[in-house]
């Protein structure tokens, strides 16, 4: 286990990546401008606005993990969010569509009633596997929650 605070990033490599294709698809949006005019519109749209939110994401600071005594502060977009070691219950793996990714489970009893959903879950890995991810957030839950 490492000192704290520990702050992940994201990955750049795949927000390069999916900047380059939202680029490719804007581009392809253009060129479709004189035969088919709505599906250009909706295309350009769509993945402009996707450019831009990869954009975003390539900005240093925008998008991060850190853990400490506390509890868990993730960065995403600019938004903070803040999760308490004792509003979670634990973490563990779920896959979505085509990406595996890290989940939390809310304690039932300080997540309330009203609640709908009790889950959340990162948007990214922070440059580990999921596995790793969930494994490590488990032991630092387990060192700093003071209600296990």
């Amino acid at each position: 286990m490492q000192n704290t605070p520990l702050i992940l990033k994201p990955g750049k490599v795949k927000s390069s990546i999916l900047l380059v294709i939202s680029i490719g698809f804007v581009a392809l949006g253009i060129s479709l401008l004189d035969t088919n005019m709505l599906i250009a519109i909706l295309n350009i749209v769509f993945f402009g606005i996707c450019f831009i939110v990869f954009l975003l994401n390539l900005i240093p600071g925008s998008s991060y993990l850190k853990i400490d005594e506390k509890g868990i502060e993730m960065k995403n977009l600019f938004r903070i969010t803040f999760i308490p070691w004792q509003a979670v219950h634990s973490f563990r793996t779920k896959w979505v569509a085509f990406n595996k990714l890290v989940i939390f489970d809310l304690n039932k009893n300080l997540a309330g009633e009203k609640l709908k959903r009790r889950q959340g879950g990162f948007p990214d890995t922070y440059g580990m596997s999921a596995d790793k991810l969930a494994e490590l957030l488990n032991e630092y839950k387990a060192k700093f929650d003071s209600t296990i």
